[in-house]
């Protein structure tokens, strides 16, 4: 398939999609969110595919969402938090009927670090990185305060989401955030190895195994109406000028 966003090819009954859009850092765009919602269409039309790998090129997984582009970041992210129009990639990403591994080969920030997380299972280069910055920009991250509390408990979300901070992939290991730690040069050998010992079982228990554990996801229609309350404030503004004007936010307090 050709996409211009992101790289799709198949390994016998493996998916690798790989974000590929250099020059950004893997950013995420408004294009390549709807790409990835594509080529999860693909995958689960395709009965050859059992499994999906989500990673990034250039050693880098992904630094974000893309907000050079402002109307088209919030437009994206819109999009994504709609759970009922069945448009939204990153519900397709979630729901997908296959199970999906981000195979994190660098750093995964804010936007990106929710994409690692939208998949059922986390393997980290020893390289990696995670941080959900949002905040930092003025604006939230939707989808980790959905889910991330149920990852790490929710002292620890709310610790990651509010300070920011950029943790190790060996932190992210020891709070539970990714499922194992690879070296660098190893870590898709690695994820292979984890396809290997799922392949072994029904793909159709797997697939309710996940359905099951995934009902406890909800919170979309609350995260989209507190996005549409921080996209236009004061703060949301400012972090996207002291962002571009690489200089620290100066933030208001009311």
């Amino acid at each position: 398939m050709a996409f211009e966003n992101i790289l799709y090819e198949k390994n016998k009954d493996v998916a690798i999609i790989r974000l590929n859009r250099a020059k950004k850092k893997n950013a995420i765009s408004f294009e390549l969110s709807e790409e990835i919602g594509k080529a999860i269409d693909a995958v689960e039309t395709d009965k050859d595919i059992r499994f999906v790998v989500l990673t990034g090129s250039n050693d880098i997984f992904s630094s974000g969402a893309d907000f050079s582009d402002p109307q088209k970041a919030i437009t994206m992210i819109r999009q994504e938090l709609d759970a009922k129009s069945g448009k939204s990639p990153i519900i397709k990403l979630i729901n997908c009927a296959k199970p999906t591994i981000a195979a994190v080969n660098g750093y995964a920030l804010g936007h990106g670090a929710e994409y690692a997380l939208m998949c059922d299972i986390i393997i980290a280069s020893d390289r990696a990185e995670f941080g959900f910055i949002g905040p930092l920009r003025g604006v939230t991250c939707p989808y980790a305060m959905i889910r991330l509390a149920d990852e790490v408990g929710r002292a620890k979300a709310k610790e990651l989401i509010m300070t920011c901070e950029r943790i190790s992939a060996e932190e992210a290991l020891r709070i539970g955030l990714v499922n194992q730690v690879a070296p660098h040069d190893k870590l898709m050998e690695a994820t292979f190895a984890m396809i290997a010992k799922m392949r072994k079982a029904s793909p159709l228990a797997i697939r309710f195994t996940k359905e099951a554990i995934n009902q406890g996801l909800g919170g979309y229609e609350f995260s989209a109406k507190i996005f549409e309350e921080i996209i236009t404030s004061k703060d949301a503004f400012e972090g996207a000028m002291s962002f571009l004007e690489k200089r620290e936010p100066k933030w208001g307090f009311d």
